[in-house]
């Protein structure tokens, strides 16, 4: 008899066990899955400003005495990033990184090509492939914003990328 009712103790200490077991790994599953959803509720940078500045722009392509223009529109898009306010904890950028460009509608006429500021001091963008964005551009926590060098201040600054629509139009006059 007292062989069966330890039996009986160690069953329902082992069910006990795995029941407790079950449900903690349940609540971490929920806990996680609510932030897959909802996300970070206060994070400590948030995008402040999002200004987008559309140009028209010809490029010679020939020299002095033959007009020989490729028409392109740029949208340059300066993200700027401030310190949450509601954010108690202090925390410093490490990097930013801008991924999985979309283009959900394909111009009719030209073709659109992203690219990150140019490292020449007297130009912000140039149209060379080294400068071009495949598939992502990140931004390095420094002490101070510097664009050329793709660094943002570890405490906010700018983020600088221009998305270009080439080859709308060649003009060509002799």
């Amino acid at each position: 008899m007292e062989d069966l009712e330890f039996k009986a103790k160690n069953v329902i200490r082992f069910f006990t066990v795995v029941f407790i077991i079950s449900l903690i790994i349940i609540i971490i599953c929920l806990l996680m899955l609510k932030y897959s959803v909802e996300g970070e509720e206060n994070m400590p940078f948030e995008i402040s400003q999002l200004i987008v500045v559309s140009t028209a722009e010809g490029i010679d392509t020939e020299g002095e005495n033959i007009w020989n223009f490729n028409l392109m529109q740029n949208n340059d898009i300066y993200l700027y990033i401030s310190k949450n306010k509601n954010h108690e904890k202090t925390e410093i950028i490490k990097s930013i990184t801008l991924d999985n460009f979309e283009i959900d509608n394909n111009p009719k006429i030209g073709k659109l090509v992203i690219y990150r500021p140019s490292s020449n001091a007297e130009k912000n963008f140039e149209y060379l492939e080294e400068y071009q964005i495949n598939d992502k551009i990140t931004y390095v926590g420094s002490e101070e914003s510097n664009t050329k060098n793709l660094e943002i201040a570890n405490q906010g600054g700018v983020i600088i990328f221009r998305i270009c629509n080439d080859d709308i139009r060649k003009i060509f006059y002799k």
